[in-house]
């Protein structure tokens, strides 16, 4: 019987990997670079936290989105893949679970030849398939530009993206894409980038710097968990002021018109001086996060924006008034700024009972699915005149 439990085990992997390999539409030429008209568009995807077994309402509203938005870049920043994902055992197992999960996403940017960046979250290595061999499947895909840096670095997928201008003759932008670790084995709660990332951040920030004439390269950087220095943002308000979380008596609350505070932000255990030494750099304009699937806000703080996007997927929590994905804009011609937003699938996809119902569904309210397709103002107004004539 074991014996039998293996071959098919065997057989189910096997299928897996023909089933989930790369396309034949896939990004030849991955050199990232400002369109004709001086645009470079971004779409963030944060906290997917697929399965083997997707939800289909979270790739059918980022395809829409995407034929919207047409974005040059996408970035996933961590907990791509549930926690529980690749905990199975036998190995192979696990690894058919990764894989599929994996090509749920992949095969969606595939198909549509989008590039796509990938960072790892505490979620993505819990299981029984190392981030190391993840990177590997995510490499697989054509439209992946990620990369592994191998043992040089902590952590796994921690590299620079450059920007090229319309005319290919320069870089004029950079990403920095940061692998901010699981969690923190010595003292508890989350891990944060260490000091051999910031010390290749700060060697390959001054060579941009000396190959563009001494000028910094304007420069965004994307990883899973926050920085500690969101807290140094916060404000302090009475307790139970609307949009805060406790702290002691009274309460913390984000500086007024930066966004939703929908729950504490996570950061590491300790403060990694990556943020201080980003500012001293000068280079980036902006850190964008996911990890927190709540907060949605973007607050500026000693010259640098700290984003937080919303879970893009329904793996995990979230609710109708924050998930969505982040679309963030970059203009060639002025790359001291850029523009950003949500875009909220409950709001411009849930459009009737029906979307309304398949949205919920999805995000497993399905109480709120029966009410928005049986109890209608129609039916609670029947319901008022027969109370009525029976009182």
């Amino acid at each position: 019987m074991k014996k039998f439990i293996s071959i098919m085990l065997a057989v189910i992997l096997c299928f897996g990997i023909v089933a989930t390999g790369a396309s034949a539409s896939e990004v030849t030429d991955k050199t990232l670079k400002f369109k004709g008209d001086g645009e470079f568009k971004i779409m963030q995807l944060a906290d997917l936290q697929d399965t083997a077994f997707a939800v289909p309402a979270t790739y059918d509203y980022i395809r829409a989105i995407v034929a919207e938005e047409d974005p040059d870049l996408i970035v996933l920043t961590g907990d791509n893949i549930s926690g529980g994902t690749g905990k199975e055992e036998p190995k192979s197992l696990a690894t058919w679970n990764v894989k599929k999960a994996i090509d749920n996403t992949m095969s969606v940017f595939e198909e549509l030849s989008i590039p796509v960046a990938v960072v790892f979250g505490n979620h993505d290595g819990e299981g029984n398939v190392s981030k190391e061999e993840q990177m590997a499947m995510y490499m697989s895909y054509g439209c992946c530009v990620a990369v592994d840096e191998g043992e040089s670095l902590y952590g796994c997928g921690t590299y620079n993206l450059p920007i090229l201008s319309s005319d290919g003759k320069k870089v004029v932008y950079n990403l920095w894409m940061f692998d901010s670790n699981m969690y923190d084995e010595v003292n508890g709660g989350y891990d944060y980038v260490h000091q051999d990332q910031i010390d290749w951040y700060v060697a390959t920030s001054n060579a941009l710097k000396e190959a563009n004439g001494g000028e910094v390269v304007p420069s965004m950087a994307f990883q899973h968990i926050i920085v500690n220095e969101i807290y140094d943002t916060l404000v302090e308000v009475p307790a139970g002021t609307p949009g805060s979380i406790p702290h002691g008596d009274k309460a913390l609350a984000l500086p007024e018109g930066t966004g939703v505070l929908g729950e504490g932000p996570c950061p590491g255990t300790q403060d990694s001086q990556q943020f201080e030494t980003m500012v001293a750099q000068g280079d980036v304009k902006a850190m964008f996060f996911g990890h927190d699937h709540v907060n949605v806000f973007s607050v500026p703080y000693q010259g640098i924006d700290i984003v937080n996007s919303p879970t893009s997927g329904f793996g995990s929590y979230g609710n109708k008034e924050t998930r969505g994905v982040r679309i963030i804009t970059i203009d060639e011609n002025d790359t001291s700024k850029y523009e950003t937003k949500v875009i909220n699938y409950y709001e411009k996809f849930a459009v009737d009972n029906v979307s309304k119902c398949r949205y919920l569904m999805s995000e497993g309210s399905v109480w709120d699915c029966i009410r928005y397709l049986f109890v209608t103002p129609e039916l609670l107004k029947g319901l008022y005149e027969i109370f009525c004539v029976i009182a």
